[in-house]
């Protein structure tokens, strides 16, 4: 990439202007995670400044652990990790995400379904119910790194399939339309090799490991409110867990 960016570089330390355009070109998806940066004289003649600017520019960035310098192979956009915190209930855009990178959610289908067998034994139900099945692919800002299904009993949220719109926290409308207080998740994690379907959806290989989690939300009568099973491309996402420890008398390490 030659061209060169108009007004790149305003009042201010130059660096940090560079610094800036650079990041915005990442976030713009120019500059894709893995790729190869322009070498210095061609990021000179974009950002028309200095060898001496690029390279401190570049340094910071590297410090910041947006980029990586290979010697004798150039500079690449790392592939930031989003943050999860596995204790929390919420969603992707109501839960403890460390990451600054901005969530997206794209909804591939939303379909009324009678629930199987297995459904009605996460729920606990003994009597045929139908559920809205929602399929989301969870995006950052260069890509998809989830695939989220989706599970809510249409006895709990009557009419539900008509708010679920393009990036809605869903927790949102079940706490504030239907009125149900969360009051704890069950998670499993397991790692494995992806689908056809999901390798399709995020477009890897099915030899690309992915975390699959399993969740099933029980609000404050200790009933089964909500089940999603969803996906994650492990080398997108790294977890994040506190512990809070009150009484540590007993404790060993």
């Amino acid at each position: 990439m030659k061209k060169k960016i108009e007004n790149a570089v305003k009042p201010g330390f130059l660096y940090e202007q560079v610094m800036i355009n650079i990041k915005e070109m990442i976030k713009s998806g120019q500059f894709p995670p893995n790729e190869k940066l322009p070498n210095e004289n061609e990021l000179c003649e974009i950002f028309e400044t200095s060898r001496i600017t690029i390279r401190r520019a570049l340094k910071e960035l590297e410090n910041e652990g947006v980029i990586e310098i290979l010697h004798g192979k150039g500079t690449f956009v790392k592939n930031t990790k989003q943050q999860i915190h596995m204790l929390d209930l919420n969603g992707f855009t109501n839960g403890k995400w460390l990451g600054k990178t901005t969530i997206t959610k794209k909804t591939l289908s939303k379909t009324v379904e009678e629930a199987d067998e297995q459904l009605m034994k996460l729920f606990q139900r003994e009597e045929p119910f139908e559920v809205l099945k929602l399929v989301r692919l969870i995006k950052d800002t260069n890509s998809a790194f989830s695939v989220d299904y989706s599970y809510f009993p249409l006895d709990l949220y009557p009419g539900i399939q008509d708010k679920m719109e393009e990036n809605v926290s869903t927790f949102q409308i079940v706490k504030n339309e239907y009125g149900v207080q969360f009051k704890c998740a069950k998670k499993e994690l397991e790692f494995l090799h992806p689908s056809q379907e999901i390798s399709e959806l995020l477009e890897v290989s099915r030899m690309e490991p992915v975390i699959q989690i399993g969740k099933v939300i029980i609000d404050v009568n200790n009933i089964p409110v909500h089940y999603s099973l969803y996906y994650l491309l492990a080398s997108k996402v790294k977890f994040n867990i506190d512990v809070d420890m009150e009484d540590d008398s007993n404790q060993e390490f």
